[in-house]
């Protein structure tokens, strides 16, 4: 069901490996950054290995794997895609808290005109796939930069923000926040749904990220014949 929906939304589906070269890594900033949330390395043929922590870095190869045009934008990718975390032992919690799981992931990248309007559609849509599996009771947490752990500039960040902050309100739901919050490479809205019995679970989140389509030299051309930067948008359903 969750795939169809997809595919009717406009999303290409896609699948990565598992393991890939450090250097893959290195370029995203996750052995800067979040490398104590990943498995150990796996030396092999002369080369360093990782199971990968996140899908992000492997979208990003197949959105540079040719030149794109600002026709295609806003480029929605989809993947069913495993992921593993090193989580300590005293955190790991059956199925809410795990090492290794199976994400809804999605990974769009668009023009910063398209941004504001892909973020309200994207929000709409993630609020009414949860509706489906018979969940409706909700708000939404805004997560801000951590000055200690971040990258990038004030100015995107504020902008990343701002714009987030709308998409947010735009959907009439209380908007609770959390300063210092949000992972290295930009701002985050989480969707917090309530159980029958009023606990309180992070569902979906929804990332602004204008640090690796940097990292990664990621472009596109532009109407005017120039070359542009897209902007990425990270969103795991589930």
């Amino acid at each position: 069901y969750s795939r169809q929906r997809h595919i009717d939304a406009g999303y290409e589906f896609v699948n990565t490996p598992h393991v890939t070269k450090a250097a893959l890594f290195e370029t995203s900033g996750h052995l800067d950054w979040y490398a104590d949330g990943m498995f150990p390395p796996m030396e092999m043929d002369n080369a360093i290995y990782y199971l990968k922590p996140m899908n992000c870095p492997m979208h990003n190869l197949i959105y540079g794997a040719r030149g794109r045009s600002y026709r295609e934008l806003p480029l929605r990718l989809f993947e069913f895609g495993t992921v593993y975390r090193y989580e300590k032992s005293g955190v790991v919690q059956g199925l809410t808290r795990a090492r290794g799981f199976t994400q809804d992931d999605a990974h769009i990248y668009c023009t910063r005109e398209q941004m504001p309007q892909e973020l309200d559609r994207l929000l709409t849509f993630v609020l009414d796939l949860l509706k489906d599996y018979g969940l409706t009771d909700f708000y939404l947490e805004l997560s801000t930069r951590d000055p200690d752990k971040s990258v990038g500039s004030d100015e995107e960040w504020e902008e990343a923000t701002a714009i987030l902050f709308e998409a947010a309100e735009a959907q009439e739901l209380e908007v609770v926040m959390d300063e210092g919050g949000a992972a290295f490479y930009g701002p985050k809205i989480s969707v917090q749904a309530k159980d029958a019995i009023g606990r309180t679970w992070q569902m979906s989140t929804i990332q602004v990220d204008f640090q690796m389509p940097q990292r990664f030299d990621m472009e596109y051309q532009a109407a005017d014949g120039s070359r542009a930067r897209p902007i990425m948008i990270h969103r795991a359903l589930f």
